[in-house]
C-alpha cells in the first residue's frame, strides 16, 4: 500500500507536469503569421437595409457594404444588379468584418471583363456571445431567415429568382448551414462557404440550448441532405490528390436528397487558430473542405481573426464566387449558376487544386531545341534564362524497377511544361522530336513555397504510362523563354527504395530513431507511411538535416495526409539551414472505429532539394504532444475537477476533527488525495457495461487512450489544491479585502452588508429565499454571485474568530503550565519515587474511573461554520456553479440594455443550489450523525456520473452540482428530524 502510494503520487506530479509543459508550449507548431493585411482603397460605407418585422430584433441589423460614394444608397430602392452575399458575423463579431471580402469584390469587378460584380450585405448580432450561450442561436436564426426574405424582395424584379451565397465566421457558419432546416428558404441558397466554423459540435459544450441547437440542425439535416462519413475503408489518400466524397458519390449519381443542391464548403485556418481546432471546421453534411494551408495561391495557416482579413484568402473566396456567377443574357444583371456539379468542380479549382484539361493534345513542331536524355539523375538549370523553347525528351523505356519518375520545373509559372509523345525522327537531321504530345499538366502537384513562387512537382509512374499509352516513348520538358533562372530536376527511382514504412512511437520511447541514413543526391521525394497513429493528441517529430549542400539555400516540403479526413491536407516547407530542420506530423480526427492503420497508414511526402543530402530520422515529440493534448481536452477540466471535489467532498463528511487541534485549521484536509484515480479507471470499465447491457442512457462516445484521462484528471486534482490554498489565503489575509469588493459590487452601504452579514449568520434560510427571489426576479447568475460572496464574508469572519480562540487558548495553556514546570523541577528525586508508588497503587483500583473521566473529557467535534474543510469544498462547487452560470449571465446583462427577455437555463438548478445551502447554514451543518456511509456512496456515483456523462457536455455539471447540495441538505433535514421525533 506504501508503494502503491508513492506511485499514485509521483503520477499526479508527473501528469501534472506534462500539463503545465503542454501550457507552455501551446506554440510548439504554430507558424508566424504570413497574411497580408487587406486595405481599403476607399472610405467603407455601411447603407442600413431595413427588414420587415424586423422590430422584434432591436439590437439586430442589416447593412450593404459599398465604398467610396459620396450618396448615400438604398438597397430597396436602387436597383441592384450584382449577385447577392450575406456574411454572417459569429462569437463576438462584428458586421465591419465584411469590408475585407466587401473590397476585395469590388477592386475585383472593377477589372472584371465580364461585367460581374458582387453585392455584399452584413449582418450586425450586436457582438453578442453565440458561442458561449445558445439562447442567442435561435434569436440569430430567426433574424438571418427574415434577411435572406428581405434579400430576396430586392431582387424580385428579375425574371427568375436569385439564389444567395451564405459566408459565416465561426458560429455564423454554423448558422448558415442551420438555414437549410427551413426548406422554403433552403431552395434559395446556392452556396454556403464556413469559415472556422465547428459544424458539427461545439467547441465548449456550456449550455443546453446549445447543444439542442446542434441536435436539431443535425437531425433535419440528415433526412434533407445526403451525409457522408468516412468508414473503416475509407483512404482518400490513394489518389494524387484528396478527391472529397461528395465527388464520388455525385458521379455515382447517389444524390437525391431535397437539399443536396446547395453547396456546402467548410473551411479551417490549421494550426494557428487555437480557438476552433481544425477538426471541428468540418462536416459530414459537407461537399468539400479545405484547410488554408493547402488552398492553391493561400498556402498558409490563419489564426481566427485574421481569417476574415487575410487578403489572399480573401481573394481565393472572392475569385470563386466570380468563377460561378455570371451575367445574364439580357446583360442586365448577376446571377449565380446553379448546376451544382460545375460549382463544385470550381470549388475544387480554387480550394484543392487548379483545375487542368486532361487528355489535351497540342503540336509542338520540330522548331526548338531537342535533346534526349538517358540518365535516371538531372539537374539541368539555365541561369541566365532561355531565349528560345527548350525541349528534353526523357525515355519510358526503362529496368522494370525504376516505375516511378519525380520531375520538378523551376520558374515555369502556370505554362503547360509536361507532355507524354511518340518520339520521331526528323527526316533531314535525324533529330528525335516530338510532332504532337498530350499535356499530363493535371498530374502536377503546385507545392507552396512561403515566400517563393510554389513548387511544379509531378510524380509520374512509368508502368502505368507505359501500359495505358502503348505508343508514347518520351516524356516532354519544355521550357518556355525566360530571363530569369529556369530549369528541372529528374529523379528515377524504384518505388521499394523511396518508401519507408515506420509505426507510431509509445510515449514512452524517448530515443531519436533514425530512418535513412544518408539520401542519394539527386532525390526529390520519399514517403514515409505512419501506422498506429490515431489519437489527434499523438504527434511525431520528423528530423530532415541536411548534410552536404551545393546551395546553402534549400527547399524541403512535406505534405501530411490524413486517409480518413478528407480536406485536411497540411503542408510544411523548411528552407534553410538557420531552421530548425523539424517537421510535426499528427490527425485532426479521431480515427474511425475498426479502420486499420497497418493498411491505410497517414502518409508524409517529402519532396526534398536535390542539391542536397539528407539525414531523416523520427521521434515521439513530447512538446508538440502535450501542447496538442492541452488544447483537445482542457474542455475536460470542468468534469474531472467536479469530479475531485465531489470524491473530497466524500471523505470530509465523515470527519470531523477536535476543536482546538491544529488539523481543524486546516480547510485543504481532503485534498491530499488519490481515491479520485480509482474513478477513473472504474468508469472505463463501467462505460463499457453500460453499453453492453444497454439499460442506462448510453455515455459520451470518447474512445480517447486512458493517459488523456489521467493527465486531465491530476492537472484537475493539482487546480483543486490550488484552489483550496487561493481560498484559505484569502479567508485569513485579505477577507477585509474582499468584503470592500463586495460593497462595491451589491453597492450597499457598510451597515445594510452588516445586516445582510447578520442575516446569513443567524437567519441563513430568509437569506436563501432572498437569493431565490432575485434569480426568479433577474438572473440566477446574480443570486448565485450573492450568494459566494457572502458565504465567503461569513466563512472569513468564522474563520478569523476561531483562529482568535485558537490562539488565546493555546497562549492561556502556555502561561498555566509555566508555574506547574517550575514548580516540578523544584521536587525531589524522593518525592518523586513516594508520588510513583502511590500512583502505582491507585491504578488498578481507579481504571474504571479513568476510563469514564477520558469520556467526559474528550473534545468538541467540529461542527456547523468550525468544520472549515467541509465549508470550503462547498464555497469551491459554489464558485463552480457560479462559473457555468456566467454565460448567461453576461447575455441577461447585455438584453437588459435592449429591454429583451432571453430564458435561463439553470433558473432551477440555481434554485435547488441556493436552496440547499441555506438549509445547510440554518441546520449548522456538518453535524456528528449516522447515515454519512451511504451518502459517501452516492457521492461516488455522483463522481461517476459526471465522468461518463459531463465530460463534453460540461453543462449537466449544473445538473449534478445541484444534486450534490440537495442530498447534503436532505441528509442533514432527515437526521435533524429523527432526532427530534426520537427525543419526543
Amino acid at each position: 500500500m506504501f508503494m502503491f502510494r508513492n506511485c499514485a503520487v509521483l503520477l499526479v506530479i508527473g501528469s501534472v507536469c506534462c500539463f503545465i509543459f503542454g501550457l507552455f508550449h501551446l506554440y510548439a507548431e504554430v507558424e508566424p503569421n504570413a497574411c497580408r493585411m487587406t486595405y481599403m482603397f476607399s472610405e467603407p460605407l455601411f447603407a442600413p437595409v431595413g427588414v420587415k418585422n424586423g422590430d422584434r430584433y432591436p439590437n439586430y441589423g442589416l447593412y450593404y457594404y459599398y465604398e467610396g460614394l459620396r450618396q448615400p444608397v438604398d438597397p430597396l430602392k436602387r436597383k441592384m444588379t450584382g449577385a447577392p452575399v450575406i456574411f454572417i458575423p459569429g462569437n463576438a463579431g462584428s458586421y465591419k468584418q465584411v469590408r475585407s471580402l466587401g473590397s476585395v469584390a469590388l477592386r475585383k469587378a472593377m477589372s472584371d471583363d465580364a461585367g460581374i460584380r458582387l453585392d455584399y450585405y452584413t449582418i450586425d448580432f450586436d457582438e453578442e456571445l453565440s458561442a458561449l450561450y445558445g439562447g442567442y442561436l435561435h434569436r440569430q436564426l430567426s433574424y438571418l431567415k427574415l434577411c435572406v426574405r428581405t434579400i430576396l424582395s430586392i431582387y424580385e424584379d428579375r425574371t427568375e429568382q436569385p439564389s444567395i451565397v451564405l459566408i459565416g465566421h465561426s458560429m455564423g457558419g454554423k448558422l448558415a448551414q442551420s438555414v437549410l432546416v427551413d426548406p422554403a428558404i433552403g431552395q434559395h441558397i446556392n452556396t454556403i462557404i464556413s469559415i472556422s466554423t465547428p459544424l458539427d459540435k461545439p467547441v465548449l459544450n456550456l449550455d443546453g440550448q446549445l447543444e439542442t441547437f446542434y441536435a436539431q440542425t443535425d437531425d433535419v439535416l440528415e433526412k434533407l441532405r445526403t451525409a457522408t462519413v468516412p468508414t473503416s475503408t475509407t483512404n482518400v489518400c490513394e489518389s494524387l490528390h484528396q478527391r472529397p466524397p461528395s465527388v464520388v458519390r455525385m458521379a455515382s449519381q447517389e444524390s437525391s436528397a431535397r437539399l443536396d443542391n446547395v453547396l456546402l464548403i467548410s473551411t479551417g485556418g490549421g494550426n494557428r487558430d487555437l480557438l476552433v481546432r481544425p477538426g471541428l471546421t468540418t462536416s459530414r453534411f459537407n461537399d468539400l473542405h479545405a484547410m488554408t494551408s493547402a488552398i492553391p495561391r493561400v498556402s498558409l495557416s490563419c489564426d481566427h481573426l485574421s481569417a476574415v482579413w487575410c487578403l489572399q484568402f480573401m481573394q481565393a473566396i472572392n475569385r470563386f464566387l466570380f468563377s460561378i456567377a455570371h451575367v445574364r443574357d439580357d446583360r442586365s444583371s448577376v446571377v449565380f449558376g446553379t448546376n451544382k456539379q460545375r460549382n463544385l468542380q470550381s470549388a475544387l479549382a480554387h480550394f484543392v487544386k487548379p483545375r487542368r484539361r486532361q487528355q489535351s493534345t497540342v503540336h509542338l513542331g520540330v522548331i526548338g531545341s531537342w535533346h534526349e536524355e538517358k540518365r535516371l539523375v538531372i539537374n539541368k538549370f539555365f541561369t541566365n534564362g532561355l531565349k528560345g523553347i527548350y525541349y528534353d525528351l526523357i525515355g519510358l523505356q526503362r529496368q522494370e524497377r525504376y516505375k516511378k519518375m519525380a520531375i520538378e520545373a523551376l520558374n515555369v509559372d502556370d505554362d503547360d511544361w509536361l507532355f507524354g509523345c511518340a518520339a520521331e525522327e526528323h527526316h533531314k537531321t535525324g533529330q528525335l522530336y516530338c510532332e504532337k504530345a498530350t499535356s499530363l499538366m493535371h498530374l502536377v502537384q503546385r507545392l507552396p513555397n512561403e515566400d517563393h513562387d510554389p513548387r511544379s512537382i509531378a510524380i509520374l509512374d512509368l508502368h502505368n504510362l507505359r501500359k495505358t499509352y502503348l505508343q508514347w516513348t518520351h516524356v516532354v520538358v519544355r521550357l518556355p523563354p525566360s530571363q530569369r533562372r529556369t530549369g528541372y530536376n529528374l529523379d528515377i527511382y524504384d518505388p521499394k527504395e523511396r518508401v519507408s514504412d515506420i509505426r507510431m512511437p509509445r510515449w514512452y520511447t524517448m530515443a531519436r530513431l533514425p530512418l535513412i541514413n544518408e539520401t542519394l543526391q539527386g532525390t526529390l521525394h520519399h514517403r514515409i507511411r505512419i501506422a498506429e497513429m490515431v489519437d489527434p493528441y499523438q504527434s511525431i517529430r520528423v528530423i530532415v538535416e541536411p548534410l552536404q549542400c551545393i546551395n546553402p539555400e534549400y527547399r524541403v516540403t512535406a505534405r501530411l495526409c490524413v486517409p480518413w479526413a478528407a480536406g485536411f491536407e497540411r503542408y510544411q516547407t523548411l528552407k534553410s539551414v538557420d531552421q530548425k530542420p523539424q517537421l510535426f506530423a499528427n490527425v485532426p480526427t479521431l480515427v474511425p472505429r475498426h479502420y486499420n492503420t497497418t493498411l491505410n497508414p497517414v502518409t508524409l511526402d517529402l519532396y526534398l532539394d536535390p542539391v542536397c543530402r539528407y539525414r531523416i530520422s523520427y521521434e515521439y515529440s513530447y512538446a508538440s504532444a502535450l501542447s496538442r493534448l492541452v488544447l483537445e481536452f482542457y474542455g475536460w477540466l470542468p468534469a474531472h475537477l467536479a469530479c475531485v471535489l465531489l470524491i473530497v467532498l466524500r471523505k470530509q463528511v465523515q470527519l470531523f476533527h477536535e476543536v482546538g487541534s491544529f488539523r481543524s485549521l486546516r480547510p485543504y484536509v481532503g485534498y491530499l488525495q488519490y481515491t479520485s484515480l480509482y474513478v477513473v479507471t472504474g468508469c472505463r470499465l463501467l462505460k463499457k457495461l453500460i453499453i453492453t447491457s444497454r439499460i442506462l442512457p448510453e455515455p459520451e462516445n470518447l474512445d480517447y487512450s486512458i493517459n488523456v484521462s489521467i493527465v486531465i484528471h491530476c492537472a484537475a486534482m493539482a487546480l483543486s489544491l490550488l484552489a483550496t490554498l487561493c481560498t484559505w489565503l484569502a479567508l485569513t489575509l485579505y477577507g477585509n479585502a474582499f468584503y470592500r469588493v463586495a460593497l462595491r459590487l451589491t453597492r450597499l452601504s457598510q451597515a445594510s452588508s452588516n445586516i445582510m452579514i447578520s442575516i446569513m449568520t443567524n437567519l441563513p434560510i430568509t437569506y436563501g429565499i432572498l437569493t431565490i427571489a432575485t434569480a426568479v426576479g433577474s438572473c440566477s447568475g446574480i443570486a448565485l454571485l450573492l450568494a459566494f460572496v457572502f458565504y465567503f464574508l461569513i466563512l472569513s469572519n468564522a474563520y478569523k474568530d476561531y483562529l482568535e480562540d485558537f490562539l488565546w487558548q493555546k497562549a492561556a495553556n502556555l502561561v498555566r503550565g509555566k508555574p506547574a514546570a517550575v514548580a516540578q523541577d523544584d521536587v525531589t528525586e524522593g518525592e518523586q519515587k513516594r508520588n510513583e508508588d502511590q500512583l502505582q497503587e491507585k491504578e488498578g483500583n481507579e481504571e474504571n474511573e479513568e476510563e469514564e473521566e477520558q469520556k467526559g473529557e474528550e473534545s468538541e467535534p467540529c461542527l456547523g461554520l468550525q468544520n472549515f474543510s467541509f465549508h470550503v469544498t462547498l464555497l469551491l462547487m459554489l464558485l463552480m456553479k457560479l462559473l457555468l452560470n456566467a454565460p448567461s449571465s453576461l447575455a441577461w446583462l447585455r438584453s437588459r440594455r435592449h429591454g429583451i427577455a432571453l430564458p435561463d437555463p439553470n433558473l432551477y438548478t440555481s434554485i435547488v443550489v441556493l436552496g440547499s445551502l441555506s438549509l445547510l447554514l440554518q441546520l449548522r451543518a456538518p453535524q456528528k450523525c449516522s447515515g454519512y456511509w451511504m451518502l459517501s456512496i452516492v457521492l461516488y456515483f455522483l463522481a461517476g456520473i459526471v465522468l461518463l456523462y459531463c465530460q463534453a457536455a460540461i453543462y449537466r455539471l449544473n445538473y449534478v452540482l445541484a444534486a450534490a447540495f440537495a442530498l447534503l441538505a436532505l441528509h442533514q433535514s432527515l437526521w435533524i428530524l429523527w432526532r427530534r421525533v426520537a427525543g419526543i
